[in-house]
């Protein structure tokens, strides 16, 4: 057999197996396949950008008033800006779907172009697929969600950066963490088609993204005393400021901005750290955001008893479909989000 023939033989078996049963699961992605595009030009628009959410979310009332906020949203960008959360073709991906505020864009066979074993994957998952396995990137787009695509990309890319960096034993676990909270989202945002499954697990996955993120770029001392603090009770937002002087919701939201979701993300999500106030918002987006992120923070934490009568009724709850969540929840918190194909 010649090379050719069996490198053939080899990508068949791998269609025929799916990326689970054939070890793919770190490499869903294929980049060599997508067009290239200057990384400068990229890297440009990517600092501009997260200045300017910098820029408008220090406009909120509630930031403007405290001191400390310009430099622990700083440090926030600077962290992304070193992260690089997603490649531009994902940016680009993200961006058309999930871009523009309460739409949500179709994603074509183009937009997917290095993503072939990913798509195999979302399309054979049994919660945003079809639960047996696909091995078509066509089938995989007739039965994906096209915000689903969009957001598993984005988590998946962050998680392939994370899988590059130092301190695996401890950001992993808070990244598994996050998983389960964007399995969370998946159905929160379910419940409003304007908002979508896609932005709900980006919401979810933004809860503690951003504390994986600061571990795996900072030092040995820092990453064990960020655990410390956690096993003693400290919220994310108090290891944060003690340990990286940012609150990882602040990293999550620069996160979100530079994956091309739009700066509504951010500004809902990061509200939610200061007070989570509704009225001070000004787009129904941004107040979506606040409520899902509302909604899967209390799930995951308290079993949604803190959640506000607002951030229900801005993600289409009613007292049935409440219910429904929190068993859905207690499930998946037993048996677990069965997305680790996605880490």
């Amino acid at each position: 057999m010649n090379k050719h023939t069996e490198d053939s033989s080899n990508q068949e078996e791998d269609l025929r197996n799916g990326p689970e049963e054939s070890g793919l699961e770190s490499h869903l992605v294929t980049e060599a396949d997508v067009p290239a595009k200057s990384d400068d030009s990229f890297e440009r628009q990517l600092e501009a950008t997260l200045q300017e959410t910098e820029q408008a979310v220090m406009s909120l009332k509630e930031l403007s008033l405290d001191p400390d906020q310009a430099r622990s949203w700083s440090a926030a960008r600077s962290v992304i800006e070193e992260f690089k959360p997603v490649p531009w073709f994902i940016w680009r991906l993200s961006n058309f779907v999930l871009g523009r505020p309460g739409s949500i864009g179709d994603v074509s066979e183009g937009l997917v172009f290095g993503l072939r074993r990913l798509m195999f994957a979302l399309g054979s998952d049994e919660t945003v697929g079809v639960g047996e396995k696909v091995n078509s990137v066509r089938k995989a787009l007739s039965v994906v969600e096209s915000d689903v695509i969009a957001s598993a990309s984005v988590i998946h890319a962050v998680c392939r950066r994370l899988a590059s960096k130092e301190h695996e034993r401890i950001w992993k676990p808070i990244l598994d963490d996050a998983l389960l909270r964007a399995r969370i989202g998946h159905d929160v945002g379910a419940r409003c088609p304007g908002f979508g499954s896609g932005r709900g697990m980006l919401s979810g996955f933004a809860g503690r993204a951003g504390l994986a993120i600061l571990i795996s770029l900072g030092d040995l001392n820092k990453a064990r005393r960020s655990l410390e603090l956690l096993a003693t009770g400290r919220t994310i937002k108090e290891t944060g400021f003690l340990v990286y002087e940012c609150d990882p919701l602040q990293v999550s939201a620069m996160m979100l901005t530079a994956a091309g979701i739009g700066r509504d993300a951010a500004f809902g999500t990061v509200n939610f750290s200061v007070g989570g106030q509704f009225e001070s918002l000004e787009t129904d987006e941004q107040r979506r955001w606040l409520a899902a992120f509302e909604i899967i923070e209390n799930m995951r934490m308290v079993g949604g008893t803190n959640v506000t009568d607002e951030a229900w009724a801005q993600m289409n709850f009613d007292e049935e479909a409440q219910v429904e969540l929190r068993a859905t929840v207690k499930t998946l918190v037993r048996r677990g989000h069965g997305w680790q194909w996605m880490m």
